[in-house]
């Protein structure tokens, strides 16, 4: 059943991120209860929640409501200490243009030692 699935996968990524259900619930702009009932398999969320809560764990929605996934296998960086993750994640989201620069100003911070 979707619903159980869903509800499975919610949870297992959740504390996969070491995150309480208010914290994770306050970072997809949505209340804890809300979130509770998502993780609890007694509501659904709508197109548009299921798609951020997919985004922010980088899975796809199958993923998140049909097939499920191993935590690890969702995120490229979960081995990684909480801060490296962060910045990972960060520089994914910038242009191939900032991470240009962004590595340049790395590489001279680097030689500055």
């Amino acid at each position: 059943m979707v619903t159980n699935k869903l509800a499975e996968t919610l949870r297992e990524l959740r504390i996969h991120c070491g995150m309480t259900q208010g914290i994770l619930a306050g970072e997809l702009n949505i209340s804890r209860q809300t979130y509770s009932n998502y993780e609890s398999g007694s509501r659904l969320p709508d197109l548009e929640t299921a798609c951020r809560i997919a985004e922010y764990h980088h899975i796809t929605l199958d993923q998140l409501v049909i097939t499920g996934v191993h935590p690890t296998g969702a995120d490229p960086f979960a081995a990684l200490p909480p801060d490296d993750q962060d910045i990972l994640r960060s520089y994914h989201d910038l242009s191939p243009e900032d991470q240009k620069n962004l590595t340049l100003y790395l590489k001279f911070l680097k030689q500055k030692k």
